[in-house]
């Protein structure tokens, strides 16, 4: 497991004295498609009170027929169109438009009255790809911008393992090798452009054997989530 720069953490908690002139805190967790991104986020979720925003599962949840939680909050926002592109995406297992998803983000990260201090949240599975992660920033720059107290979990796993994960998991409508291909391909640019941005990129081995605790120990050192857990 070895840390380098880049990396993006949130979760929506009560404001708290100490937090005030505090930037909102956003871990983003990328990886591969059964690469071990719930598994981390819920524990990292409960160890150090965040909110764990698990992209794919709200997609789904927000094109179904009777969406609940933050996917109703937020269904009513978007367009007719939006959610047919959506959710003809959700359905083949591929990308959106990209100027889809990020509306979607904007609007569970920063809904109308938060106060950017007291977002703590962990974003499982967004960017998929540099394009969005730039209409991203582009929606949300008159809230909140990238830097240094901004993190990211880069999960590596290698293909067979990630496989047998997936053929156990056996969700309908998933294509593992055209998934597990397109995470390939885009994660370095993604990566590439949080790192031009600041972020923090914290590299983690997630393959046969590894133990999720070893991600909490290393996020134990970045001290505003253990601040942000004291407090």
């Amino acid at each position: 497991m070895n840390i380098e720069k880049s990396t993006q953490s949130t979760a929506h908690i009560p404001a708290r004295e100490s937090q005030k002139t505090s930037p909102p805190l956003l871990i983003f967790v990328l990886g591969p498609l059964c690469g071990g991104k719930s598994t981390i986020c819920t524990i990292l979720a409960k160890h150090f009170d965040l909110d764990h925003f698990s992209l794919g599962n709200e997609l789904r949840n927000l094109v179904s027929s009777n969406s609940t939680g933050h996917p109703a909050r937020i269904k009513c926002k978007l367009s007719v169109e939006e959610l047919q592109d959506l959710a003809k995406n959700v359905e083949a297992g591929t990308l959106a438009p990209s100027n889809r998803t990020p509306k979607y983000v904007r609007e569970r990260i920063f809904p109308d009255g938060i106060v950017p201090p007291n977002v703590r949240i962990l974003i499982d599975g967004f960017p998929r790809g540099a394009d969005r992660w730039e209409t991203f920033k582009e929606s949300v720059k008159d809230i909140w911008q990238p830097d240094g107290n901004t993190w990211v979990l880069a999960l590596c796993t290698d293909r067979e393992v990630a496989r047998e994960r997936f053929v156990s998991r056996g969700r309908a409508g998933d294509v593992f090798d055209k998934r597990y291909d397109s995470h390939e391909d885009s994660i370095c640019e993604v990566i590439a452009a949080m790192e031009q941005d600041g972020m923090n990129v914290i590299e983690c081995e997630t393959g046969l054997g590894f133990d999720p605790q070893d991600i909490v120990r290393i996020v134990e050192s970045i001290s505003r989530l253990v601040e942000g857990n004291q407090a």
